[in-house]
């Protein structure tokens, strides 16, 4: 199958073709951005296309906390702050304050990247996160979209989060089915919902044991297209709006009582959530154990887990939830941790 990004998104005119035939197309680096809704995998992903990435090409990859993503240790070389520097050449970094100015740093820095990865965050709309940059340097190559088989149909008709959730998807290039092994029907469901709700966009489905064939369809070479944006040329900045719809969102962060180990704070989430229903949209926290390893405690797509962690910032416990879902829960006690919960954002 050969991934033409952008196919869907390129009904230009013939002045704007000519600009873009008057282009050195190679000169300009290509961006891929990866999205889906909170949990969908997106991460996991991001980690099995570095794993089968070659020393042929560089990717700088940008997210939104580069300790979020599990490196194996055999592929790390060095770390800096907030960035990763990987054996195979490859770099991961935060994005900034600014996304616009951390893509222009990159295309304008001493060794600019081979292609650009850009994982967008699970309530953005991964095609105004595709917008970003200077099209004189960066040029869009694709939106790839993760839907995640065990929630997607329950979270798109849900009424706050819904429409996002189709926007998400509808904006893709590409859709790769993740969690396809965990459902009875094998992904069937959602893969309906993929033909039903993106009419005409290939998918695939990546499930945690099988192949890494989706990673060619990434990070092929496909024949560039405009990406225009109304209002601005070609060679200008398109002035973006938020990368993100105007949905309610409540960020709160809990420090875990260091006693507590994973096995405690995944039973504890699972309360929490047959307590609180689908208004908890998102948990993770990164424990140490009684043997000085680290494990990870997810809550995605309403299933709670448990995963080998790196040695990162321990202790600390991110909830996404839908304002009001927590109101009367008393979280210090349901979660056993060792202070009130801080509310970090509202968005």
């Amino acid at each position: 199958m050969t991934f033409h990004p952008l196919a869907k998104q390129s009904p230009v005119g013939s002045a704007l073709d000519n600009q873009v035939s008057k282009l050195t197309v190679d000169s300009r680096i290509p961006m891929v951005v990866l999205g889906g809704w909170l949990g969908a995998g997106k991460t996991t992903l991001l980690n099995r296309l570095l794993r089968a990435v070659d020393d042929s090409e560089r990717i700088a990859v940008l997210v939104n906390d580069v300790g979020e993503v599990n490196l194996d240790v055999e592929l790390v070389a060095s770390r800096d702050g907030d960035t990763v520097e990987l054996t195979n050449g490859c770099v991961c970094c935060t994005i900034g304050d600014s996304l616009a100015v951390t893509l222009r740093d990159l295309a304008l820095g001493d060794r600019p990247p081979d292609r650009i990865l850009v994982e967008a965050s699970g309530i953005a709309e991964p095609d105004r996160v595709a917008a970003y940059g200077d099209r004189r340097h960066i040029r869009p190559d694709g939106i790839v979209v993760a839907v995640d088989a065990t929630d997607v149909v329950n979270r798109a008709a849900d009424r706050i989060y819904g429409s996002l959730v189709r926007r998400q998807a509808a904006a893709a290039d590409l859709l790769l089915v993740t969690k396809a092994d965990l459902t009875r029907d094998d992904g069937m469901a959602a893969r309906s919902w993929c033909g039903d709700v993106a009419v005409g966009t290939p998918v695939v489905t990546s499930d945690r044991t099988g192949s890494d064939m989706w990673v060619g369809q990434v990070l092929g070479s496909p024949q560039p297209a405009a990406f225009p944006t109304p209002g601005t040329g070609l060679d200008s900045t398109p002035t973006v709006d938020s990368p993100a719809m105007n949905l309610p969102v409540e960020t709160l962060s809990v420090l875990v009582d260091d006693r507590l180990d994973a096995d405690n704070l995944a039973e504890a989430l699972s309360l929490l959530r047959d307590r609180v229903g689908s208004g908890l949209l998102r948990a993770k926290a990164v424990l140490s154990e009684a043997d000085g390893s680290h494990k990870a405690v997810h809550l995605a797509g309403g299933r709670v887990s448990v995963e080998p962690a790196p040695r990162s910032a321990p202790g600390i416990l991110v909830l996404i939830a839908a304002p009001g879902s927590l109101d009367g829960v008393n979280l210090s006690e349901a979660l056993r941790v060792t202070q009130d919960p801080e509310e970090v954002s509202v968005s």
